[in-house]
């Protein structure tokens, strides 16, 4: 009987220590799961070199370039812009085109940690004629905001909030929904000298605001646990409001919203500069005054809550040494200020010059299927990080915090 209850302990034993992950494991994940700030995106390519969907093949390239984070975009366009999916009349919402459309669904799926995605609601959208494109199409606060877009944008961005937060829940991911450069829906017209209109600005300030309600109520509605969901707004044309006092997105928008993060779609203040100091103080002055009109909030991590959400100097002006030079000046700089992301534009090139065809050339990988000096960058970067991760956990048995991380990535060799 004593021999009996000996071996059942060790199978017992024995079933408990399978079932647990080795240390190693864990230590692994989280390392896998660390926020290493910089990454890219992808938005519209146009090229591709397998059988997948554009969607899908740049997420995998970037998967396997090493970064963790995934930057894309959901809106009722998904079958005509950006990615060419096959159209579904059944995706009437953007819960459906999570659930519904296969690429959508597999991104989602994949084992990314941190997921950026510029959101437009189907419940705003008028279609447009074949090969035509419009942005106040998906945007109806041009002159005003009636409340019949304003609370069908809310119970649609409220539903997808509520999906997600179930659908993964526990799964460790954390999702941001925004949208893109909040400046040019402002000035629909892309006249940036003229001023901004003020029904309109009351117009996307309502928007703005039912989008962070939206969020903010299905997470309050909710039962989650390890995974999260958060609302931005990004902005662009920062410069003139520093400048010449215009009314842009940070300083309207920004600071009677209060989200709970801001995007800086950063190229008025990291293109025209033509050194790296100069580019240094002209990004950290433009960061500092989008950080200035924001109000503390609880229930949010601790640190910056202002990101470089894009930058870039396309390959047919700068050519690939120059390019890279350039975007580690942006890192830097970025790191310096402790912005939780840094994202170059993008993966593939999205921009052809109309002129003549060619690729204009924002890309990590060109459309040879060629990676270009930034996708090293980053693949090293993202080893040198996952090396000090490893160190620092087994000296100190805990990941460091976001600042000390960014701290000593400005000394990795990849940046040097």
């Amino acid at each position: 009987m004593k021999s009996t209850c000996v071996i059942i302990g060790l199978l017992i034993v024995n079933f408990i220590c399978a079932q647990t992950p080795p240390k190693e494991d864990a230590t692994k994940r989280l390392i896998e799961d660390y926020n290493y700030v910089i990454g890219t995106q992808t938005v519209g390519p146009k090229y591709k070199f397998t059988n997948e969907s554009m969607l899908v093949e740049t997420a995998k390239q970037i998967k396997d370039m090493g970064s963790n984070l995934l930057k894309f975009s959901m809106h009722p366009r998904y079958c005509t812009e950006n990615y060419g999916l096959t159209e579904n009349k059944e995706i009437t919402s953007l819960k459906r085109l999570a659930q519904l459309e296969p690429s959508v669904k597999k991104v989602l799926n994949m084992d990314f940690k941190f997921y950026h995605i510029w959101v437009y609601g189907f419940s705003q959208y008028s279609p447009e004629p074949k090969g035509q494109k419009n942005d106040t199409n998906q945007i109806k606060f041009i002159g005003g905001y009636p409340d019949l877009y304003a609370e069908a944008l809310y119970a649609e961005l409220y539903e997808l909030t509520s999906y997600l937060l179930k659908e993964f829940n526990n799964s460790g991911k954390v999702f941001y929904l925004g949208n893109w450069e909040g400046d040019w829906h402002l000035r629909w017209d892309y006249d940036r000298t003229k001023p901004a209109d003020e029904a309109t600005l009351k117009g996307m300030l309502k928007w703005a605001k039912v989008r962070q309600k939206a969020i903010d109520d299905a997470k309050r509605d909710t039962e989650y646990k390890n995974v999260n969901i958060y609302h931005y707004v990004e902005v662009n044309l920062v410069r003139r409001g520093i400048e010449l006092g215009d009314k842009v997105v940070t300083n309207t928008i920004i600071k009677e919203v209060n989200p709970d993060y801001v995007s800086y779609s950063s190229y008025d203040a990291t293109n025209p500069p033509k050194t790296e100091q100069e580019l240094h103080v002209s990004l950290s002055e433009s960061l500092d005054y989008i950080e200035s009109h924001l109000q503390p909030k609880k229930g949010l991590p601790a640190g910056k809550r202002v990101w470089i959400g894009e930058y870039g100097s396309p390959f047919m002006r700068y050519g690939e040494k120059v390019q890279n030079e350039r975007a580690k000046w942006v890192i830097n700089a970025g790191l310096k200020w402790n912005a939780p992301f840094i994202l170059f534009w993008e993966m593939y090139n999205n921009e052809i010059k109309k002129e003549t065809g060619e690729q204009v050339g924002f890309w990590m990988i060109d459309d040879k299927g060629r990676k270009q000096e930034i996708w090293h960058t980053h693949n090293k970067f993202y080893k040198d990080s996952k090396r000090f991760l490893k160190q620092y956990f087994k000296e100190n048995k805990k990941m460091p915090s976001l600042s000390v991380f960014q701290d000593k990535a400005l000394n990795f060799s990849s940046l040097n």
